[in-house]
């Protein structure tokens, strides 16, 4: 008799979305399942554990498979299972990326230890020129309109790039160019990695807005590809 009292239940809360829970109290006792509100309130407790309601905040969603396909979208990556495909695929790319990142500060450094052979080079060729082959008479307007180039450089790096011209600034920038051609070399899918790392993030880190300071440049990175 209270199995059909259910079944009558079912019938009576139709097809809907989202109901009072006030209603549904009211309609186990009206489909005879319950008898009084207390046992109304137990019969909608037992149908919340069965998974055939869901019951949050006074309301009764009648269709509980559709609420939990909305969170496992809107769920971040990292609370999702260690099997997950789309967790192993930023892992990978995560791989991938460091891979690309290794090979970038490589060659940057590479470029800056060939950047240091020169100026030694150019100060023995001037220190040779000085004391052996000319004197510093010839030597001072050479030395002092090579200072002034550099000065200048400096200045006309500051105008284009709204930088300063420091030496760890002028790395970032050799890096950051580095990377953006071994990205488009190596066909890196950089705005897959951007969907996942979004996916991923820590659900109060995007309530304090705070962000990785190497996915925002990332995120440059995309924008001006």
């Amino acid at each position: 008799m209270r199995l059909a009292n259910v079944e009558a239940l079912k019938r009576r809360l139709g097809d809907g979305e989202v109901i009072p829970y006030a209603d549904l109290l009211r309609a186990c006792q009206d489909s005879g399942a319950a008898r009084t509100r207390a046992e109304a309130a137990a019969l909608a407790g037992a149908l919340d554990e069965a998974g055939v309601v869901l019951l949050f905040r006074d309301r009764v969603y009648l269709q509980p498979d559709k609420i939990v396909d909305l969170v496992r979208k809107a769920m971040p990556l990292a609370l999702t299972p260690e099997n997950d495909p789309g967790k192993e695929e930023l892992k990978q790319l995560q791989v991938q990326l460091e891979d690309i990142n290794k090979l970038a500060h490589k060659q940057v450094r590479r470029i800056l230890w060939s950047g240091l052979g020169f100026l030694i080079t150019q100060v023995g060729l001037f220190f040779r020129l000085t004391f052996w082959e000319f004197s510093w008479d010839v030597m001072e307007p050479i030395t002092f309109f090579t200072t002034t180039t550099g000065l200048v450089v400096g200045y006309a790096y500051f105008l284009i790039t709204s930088r300063d011209p420091t030496y760890r600034d002028f790395m970032e920038r050799m890096f950051e160019s580095r990377q953006r051609k071994l990205i488009q070399r190596q066909n890196f899918n950089l705005d897959k990695y951007l969907e996942l790392q979004r996916r991923c993030k820590d659900p109060l880190e995007k309530a304090c807005g705070t962000t990785n300071p190497d996915v925002a440049h990332l995120h440059e990175l995309s924008v001006h590809k």
